[in-house]
């Protein structure tokens, strides 16, 4: 069952305020509190909160608009009651409630100054109402008694008394001037019509003259808020964040000034995602380039091989290729070169290598130059040249040799 907080203003600019708890039946599930908006606010975060004015604060009406929708009622409403209140209607803010019969609206009026005010006060509190309801509304409307007749209910509190006069109806005053507003109400009803008037009471010992036309029937109200919450819960009201006050049309108003900018922020951000993703696409279809490039070099390297990782391949391979022990590949080719650069009347003309024997062909100048060749070859290791073959050209040594 979800909590619905009530919260109950005495004086609008005040901070100081009464709440309670109470279900979705409209009974109170927590005492009383007496604190400041600010505690209230830490105390009910992410509830459903109720905020109810004094009644003085609000004027409660009705105009009829034939025909027509809510909107366009809104707009013609205040022109309607503009002989009924005394202020410019610029300065006041009209709620709406259902429409009834004849294109009939109850209507709630309030001060733009007191609306402003409330609404600042929730705001710098961090309160974030869902209802502002006028305290007349709040007082439960009962059913009547199955004759047709009507039932009023009062809310009578030390020096105040609230009345709710049937449907959106009704008036706050002190106990002294109620018997006579009460009689002008009566006075509007049909002659054989005589309504019943149920008084709650906070104080037993609390009186209320009633005109004797009016029917009066006394009940106990254990506080204020009790009342509200069986009110709020069971009866129609109507809420006053309408309009310029209603939360989500207040973030429209502040959202729109921004519109053009936040498109603009948009497009910039379309832009620059558009331009990664060309720049990720052109990277992977180079990265794709450079992995065909690996393939073709790899396979032109290891025809044959399957290729899982290129580069410990292609490293095994070479070190298999320069022989397992110390004396490799590249170690016996310098030992070779650097054993020809002593025999600079010696001329290397081509080298070939297979199975791990070198075979060199040379042009020297006589058959001993070979021998002198040979022993410099064991002085610098392991290897060990044999001559395959020495011919004599003209003034020239032609060798062919192999190192191993």
């Amino acid at each position: 069952m979800s909590k619905h907080v009530i919260i109950y203003m005495p004086l609008v600019g005040e901070d100081a305020v009464q709440w309670a708890v109470s279900d979705d039946n409209g009974k109170l599930t927590s005492n009383v509190e007496y604190s400041t908006l600010d505690e209230v606010a830490a105390e009910v975060e992410g509830r459903r909160v109720t905020l109810v004015l004094p009644a003085d604060d609000v004027l409660l009406s009705e105009a009829v608009v034939p025909g027509g929708s809510a909107a366009r009622a809104a707009q013609a409403v205040p022109y309607a009651l503009e002989e009924q209140v005394a202020d410019d209607v610029e300065s006041l803010h009209f709620a709406l409630g259902s429409k009834g019969a004849g294109d009939a609206y109850p209507v709630a009026v309030i001060s733009r100054d007191v609306m402003d005010q409330v609404t600042q006060q929730c705001a710098d509190a961090g309160l974030r109402p869902t209802q502002v309801v006028p305290e007349t509304l709040s007082i439960p409307q009962l059913d009547n008694h199955g004759d047709g007749s009507q039932v009023w209910t009062a809310l009578l509190d030390q020096d105040q008394v609230v009345v709710r006069l049937d449907g959106n109806q009704g008036f706050a005053t002190d106990p002294g001037m109620a018997g006579i507003m009460l009689d002008g109400a009566r006075q509007a009803l049909a002659e054989d019509e005589d309504p019943t008037l149920v008084i709650f009471s906070t104080h037993s010992a609390a009186q209320l003259p009633v005109p004797n036309a009016i029917d009066v029937e006394m009940r106990s109200c254990e506080s204020r808020l009790a009342l509200f919450a069986s009110g709020l819960a069971n009866s129609s009201h109507i809420n006053l964040l309408q309009g310029v006050y209603n939360p989500r049309k207040n973030f429209d108003k502040t959202w729109k000034p921004w519109r053009a900018t936040a498109a603009l922020a948009a497009c910039l951000c379309a832009a620059l995602f558009v331009g990664k993703w060309l720049d990720v696409r052109k990277l992977n279809q180079q990265e794709a380039y450079l992995d065909e490039q690996i393939a073709a070099a790899f396979n032109q390297a290891l025809p044959g091989a399957r290729m899982q990782r290129p580069r410990r391949q292609i490293q095994s391979a070479l070190n298999q290729l320069g022989g397992v022990n110390t004396d490799g590949f590249t170690n016996r080719l310098s030992q070779i070169a650097s054993s020809l650069a002593t025999q600079p009347q010696t001329t290397l003309k081509t080298i070939g290598y297979r199975n791990g024997r070198f075979d060199l062909d040379l042009n020297t100048d006589a058959v001993p130059t070979l021998d002198a060749l040979k022993s410099e070859l064991a002085k610098r290791g392991s290897l060990a040249m044999s001559v395959q073959s020495a011919n004599r050209e003209n003034n020239t040594v032609r060798g062919r040799v192999r190192i191993e």
